[in-house]
């Protein structure tokens, strides 16, 4: 007959508590971290038109409204109002630009973002750092930041236009 110590019964149920339990507590962390990167391809469609109430003098205000594929969120449209401060336009021919607005995916969760960077006239590019703001839905405590670029136009007639519009950074919900 062999004898057993009670060490080595022990040792044999505490060590698959012990798995279960930081496995346990690995999923937990990664489950409530939930940033993701998020990336969008997009195409806008932007009209001229009045400015919001508080916009600087001078400025020049478009609405854009976008459609496209975000990672995370399947396809989404979006409304969103720019604001150019033309009578800022610095030395390289750029001017400060913000743009403020909201995503929607397909089940009518919003996702809303700000974005503050330069409007370069000689190019037609806008570039943007933007925050997430939060939102509705799934969205409600949002946060994420990244960036917006705005290549020139693909088409423009002086009042409108439509051209890509890129994202890339995170999202945390």
């Amino acid at each position: 007959m062999t004898h057993r110590s009670p060490r080595f019964r022990i040792g044999r149920a505490v060590v698959p508590a012990a798995l279960v339990v930081v496995c346990a507590l690995g999923l937990a962390q990664s489950a409530s971290a939930g940033t993701r990167p998020l990336k969008a391809a997009l195409v806008g469609a932007f009209e001229f038109g009045a400015c919001p109430p508080g916009a600087p003098t001078g400025a020049l205000c478009l609405h854009d409204r976008v459609a496209g594929q975000m990672s995370h969120l399947g396809r989404v449209t979006g409304s969103f109002e720019v604001v150019i401060d033309a009578a800022n336009v610095g030395a390289g021919g750029c001017a400060p630009i913000s743009k403020y607005g909201s995503f929607r995916p397909a089940n009518g969760d919003r996702l809303d973002v700000a974005g503050e960077g330069t409007f370069c006239f000689a190019t037609a590019v806008a570039t943007y750092v933007y925050t997430i703001t939060g939102g509705s839905g799934r969205f409600d405590e949002a946060a994420g930041t990244g960036t917006w670029l705005v290549p020139a136009p693909t088409t423009f007639d002086g009042v409108a236009g439509v051209g890509d519009e890129f994202l890339n950074g995170t999202v945390e919900y």
